[in-house]
């Protein structure tokens, strides 16, 4: 399979993890801390990704898939940072955010 066919399936195993990521992050600013219920949802999100992980190893390399995983989360979550837990933004954020684009690149053209 052709990195455009599968990805669908990269963009919905991303998404799910942003979504455990979320639960996660509000589980730790939670009072309940780690007994929050956030976190056990959280948990249970992330296992689920395996699935998904599972057939993009199959027909791409680990290397090609987590570049494009890591860039798209480093993103993503520099965003919900941002805009739900007021966590600001840094010349540094933007920084690393331009060169995860940039590896996206190297990694689509080799």
């Amino acid at each position: 399979m052709t990195l455009p066919s599968t990805l669908p399936i990269l963009i919905l195993v991303a998404s799910a993890t942003w979504v455990g990521d979320y639960f996660i992050k509000t589980a730790s600013l939670s009072p309940a801390g780690i007994q929050s219920p956030r976190l056990a949802v959280g948990a249970i999100i992330y296992g689920i990704t395996a699935i998904g992980w599972f057939f993009l190893m199959r027909s791409h390399s680990l290397a090609m898939v987590a570049v494009i995983f890591t860039a798209m989360t480093t993103i993503v979550l520099a965003g919900m940072g941002y805009f739900l837990f007021d966590e600001g933004f840094r010349s540094r954020d933007g920084i690393g955010i331009a060169l995860a684009i940039l590896a996206i690149a190297i990694m689509y053209k080799a």
